[in-house]
């Protein structure tokens, strides 16, 4: 592995990561936009659409990122959403914005994300040393934080002058920038191919190993816990409790601000310092930091308070999946890696999937301020679990 095959490889890596999920982010929103004018059942079902399928179709995509390899996933990921793309641009030009057109626009999105996530969270695995791979996933991770916090003011900017056929063609420019990209790269560490991947064997063979692999369970208990109780909290709670609260739509954006500017500030230091090599500690410590942050926002009267809550749920949540996701990676066979990626994913969304509606009817029964925190104290419960793992505890990255 060459110090110019891994620095040059990565950086362009993340270059690539930044135009893509740019472009993503822009188009995404203005898919959502778009659809909100049609009302609000169509903008639901657009974004319920756009995610489906990454649930549905996800462990699918970890097997064939295992069998092919994550780069050629890719670049048949992002040469096909290119040509959603344009195919977008050009039906707006002849047909309109109609409801149909976004919602297959949404699913053809959703279905090629199902293949392409898998193989991008494994990718910085084939350029550098395992014991560099925390530091790597943290300057990747911040790459796309700083591309999916810039593209919603960008994406409302750009909708408002060049309408949702000018940003797909946008989009086509920087899917054609990451391809180009994708086809320079040529990783240093070789993938090793899963042969029997693709095929239902292959994918029962994935999640059974998984659930074999000591640490893994527990891992991805962690994982399902803090999803599934901070970002339904999060994304519903500050709007709602603003609405409770009096603060104004300014300061409930300058309080999700908090929550982004958390999350890079402790990505920025993983990404510079690199990561503990005993991971169980931060893992252990994530969540509660991320409780004390909800716990803050709960009760907070002031729109200040609640915006350093925040932004400690940011810090914390970055603090635990700064050490769970290379940790988790390390752990998994190399030849089912992927496989166990998609899991990992399918565990972040399908809780969200199950208590975002949930959410809605505690807040109509109790109020934002109990949903808040007894998220918090969910949250808790993943440090609980990586406490009680006795490989966690034990497992190490030499340094």
């Amino acid at each position: 592995m060459s110090r110019h095959g891994t620095s040059w490889g990565l950086n362009t890596w993340i270059a690539a990561t930044v135009a893509s999920e740019l472009g993503a982010g822009v188009l995404t929103f203005a898919l959502t936009w778009t659809a909100s004018g049609h009302g609000p059942s169509v903008a639901a079902a657009v974004l319920t659409v756009s995610v489906a399928p990454s649930v549905l179709l996800g462990l699918l995509g970890g097997a064939v990122a295992d069998r092919f390899g994550p780069r050629q996933v890719m670049i048949f990921g992002t040469l096909s959403l290119l040509l959603v793309s344009a195919g977008l641009a050009i039906a707006v030009s002849l047909t309109g914005t109609t409801p149909t057109l976004l919602l297959i626009t949404a699913a053809l999105i959703g279905t090629v994300a199902a293949f392409h996530r898998p193989a991008a969270g494994i990718f910085p695995r084939l350029f550098v040393s395992d014991s560099a791979l925390g530091a790597a996933m943290a300057r990747v991770g911040m790459a796309g934080q700083l591309s999916r916090t810039i593209a919603p003011p960008l994406g409302g900017l750009l909708i408002g002058v060049i309408t949702l056929s000018g940003v797909a063609l946008l989009d086509v420019l920087a899917g054609a920038a990451t391809l180009v990209a994708l086809l320079m790269i040529r990783p240093p560490r070789p993938h090793e191919p899963g042969t029997d991947a693709v095929t239902l064997r292959g994918i029962v063979a994935g999640i059974t190993t998984a659930r074999a692999t000591s640490g893994v369970p527990a891992l991805l208990a962690c994982v399902g816990i803090v999803a599934g109780a901070v970002i339904p909290a999060v994304l519903l709670g500050i709007p709602l409790a603003a609405r409770e609260r009096g603060w104004s739509a300014s300061e409930a954006g300058l309080i999700e601000a908090g929550w982004i500017a958390g999350g890079l500030i402790s990505g920025a230091w993983f990404a510079w310092r690199g990561t503990a090599s005993r991971a169980w500690r931060p893992m252990a410590i994530g969540p509660l930091i991320v409780a004390a942050g909800l716990g803050v926002l709960a009760f907070a009267s002031a729109w200040t308070f609640a915006a350093a809550g925040t932004a400690l749920v940011g810090i914390g949540v970055v603090v635990f999946t700064a050490h769970v996701f290379p940790t988790y990676i390390l752990l998994a066979p190399t030849s089912m890696v992927s496989r166990f990626q998609s899991l990992l994913i399918l565990v972040q969304q399908a809780p969200q999937l199950a208590v975002t509606p949930a959410i809605g009817f505690f807040v109509a029964a109790a109020g934002t301020m109990p949903m808040i925190a007894v998220s918090g104290v969910l949250a808790s419960l993943a440090s609980l679990v990586v406490l009680g793992d006795r490989t966690l505890r034990a497992f190490s990255v030499d340094r």
